[in-house]
């Protein structure tokens, strides 16, 4: 009786699973980072997203990151989980992101690695429809090791397409730092997002951040900045193009003042489209 109940099962699963039309959008970017005080960093990140019907998304990536400097060098691994639901009834969007990363500094006068163990957890409800859009969330950052430090990031998000081929977005987020070896550290910030579609084929996007900010997550990009140092600025330009069917190929600037020094970042990237 119970092998035929395992059959059974076996054959309505099997039928649901061939009546989903799975998404699949991997995606592959290299970073490049010059420091103003001489340090070099290299990161290779691997992402992709599955989706069973085109508006429900899990989320999976990698960054691998390395920087160098002359005295020292460190090294970084960063797992991210995300999962995004829609409920197009009450035209909410529900998302959780989750970020599991480790590093190893060293130079030359540790004799042992100094090792860093941190996550980062970040539910955000997004609600509306065209032309506009709002959203509220929250980021919990926790590191334990070398450096500890709890830091909680609140953020709005507030979107509006002044027509169908703009995007203008805007993200201001309140950051509360503690540092378990100093006292607690406020910071306020406002990113501004404005992406152009002038063709199907190009888009072109500029970010800019006024205000200052620490252990900042980019929601959109599932993107943490963990450096300590205050960040002062940044400002950003890219530009996707769809070269060839669903492969569009992404080159991105972007300029990070910290507490201390800057750095240029260049990335560029690859990003396809499949359906299974």
């Amino acid at each position: 009786m119970s092998s035929k109940i395992f059959i059974l099962f076996i054959i309505s699963f099997s039928k649901i699973f061939s009546q989903i039309n799975l998404h699949f959008q991997p995606s592959a970017y290299f970073t490049y980072g010059s420091y103003s005080n001489k340090t070099i960093s290299t990161q290779y990140s691997l992402f992709t997203s599955l989706s069973p019907n085109q508006i429900d998304y899990f989320v999976f990536g990698y960054d691998g990151i390395n920087l160098k400097h002359d005295f020292w060098k460190y090294n970084q691994n960063n797992l991210s989980v995300g999962l995004h639901y829609w409920i197009p009834d009450l035209n909410l969007k529900l998302k959780l992101d989750y970020v599991y990363l480790k590093g190893k500094y060293s130079d030359d006068l540790t004799t042992q690695p100094l090792i860093d163990n941190a996550s980062l957890i970040s539910p955000e409800i997004i609600y509306g429809y065209y032309p506009s859009f709002y959203g509220i969330g929250y980021a919990r950052f926790n590191q334990k090791g070398n450096n500890k430090i709890q830091s909680n990031q609140f953020y709005v998000r507030l979107g509006y397409y002044p027509h169908y081929k703009l995007l203008i977005s805007l993200l201001p987020s309140f950051h509360l730092t503690e540092n378990l070896s100093s006292n607690q550290s406020k910071y306020l910030s406002l990113q501004t997002a404005i992406f152009y579609s002038p063709i199907y084929e190009l888009s072109i996007g500029t970010t800019f951040t006024i205000g200052s900010r620490k252990f900042f997550y980019n929601p959109d990009l599932m993107v943490l900045y963990n450096q300590l140092e205050t960040q002062t600025g940044n400002y950003s330009i890219q530009l996707n193009y769809n070269f060839f069917k669903n492969f569009v190929a992404s080159l991105n600037y972007q300029k990070s003042r910290f507490a201390g020094y800057e750095i240029d970042y260049f990335v560029i990237g690859i990003k396809s489209s499949f359906y299974f």
